[in-house]
């Protein structure tokens, strides 16, 4: 099909997000909290659902049961183990995830605050500002084409302020939607409004 021929498909883990229900006992009394995390923290947080919550995991035992490569796996349970909410707690105790480690759900955690956004750390190790650069070209063109399939018509500005909506966890810079927009109309995703100016239409 040469109309799709320069159509990619790709997971953006980082993009999607899960809430968490999660319920500390603290002596005889029990606390609970929403965490608001990324896909995959969720799919490691849950990889503790399993355990009693006083039993200590190991780094082999815990990649065994979410199946992430050790880039992604360490990546997350920095942010869980070694972050300002350390819901999971981390044996030896330090800054850095090593294979060696291992880990459990924290005991002592506490917080004032019932609905608690979890962020994901970006290690030195696995921050790549290219591939960075590339999932948020993604996320922008994903954005307008959701955004456009279901208003159909919309003036630049009004595109614009819904992009700057939905992606309000990275706010791009409007030039680079811009120049995102005319790449999808390029690629024949949308097209300028002949009727009415500074305007686009989608194009199924």
């Amino acid at each position: 099909d040469k109309k799709n021929s320069k159509r990619r498909l790709a997971w953006m883990f980082s993009l999607g997000n899960a809430t968490v229900k999660a319920t500390f006992k603290h002596g005889t009394s029990k606390k609970s909290y929403d965490f608001i995390v990324a896909t995959l923290q969720a799919v490691v947080l849950l990889a503790f659902n399993d355990d009693d919550g006083l039993s200590t995991v190991d780094y082999d035992t815990v990649r065994g049961r979410v199946n992430l490569p050790d880039e992604h796996l360490k990546r997350v349970l920095h942010s869980l183990a070694c972050g300002k909410y350390k819901v999971l707690s981390k044996t030896p105790s330090g800054n850095a995830v090593k294979n060696t480690d291992a880990f459990k759900v924290n005991p002592t955690f506490s917080c004032q605050m019932r609905k608690i956004r979890i962020p994901m750390a970006n290690l030195d190790e696995s921050h790549n500002p290219k591939r960075v650069e590339e999932d948020r070209t993604v996320a922008i063109e994903a954005a307008v084409v959701r955004i456009m399939k279901a208003r159909k018509t919309l003036s630049h500005q009004q595109l614009l302020a819904e992009v700057l909506s939905q992606l309000a966890f990275f706010r791009p810079n409007p030039k680079l939607i811009k120049r995102r927009i005319e790449a999808l109309i390029d690629r024949e995703y949308l097209e300028r409004d002949p009727d009415t100016p500074n305007s686009y239409r989608y194009l199924a």
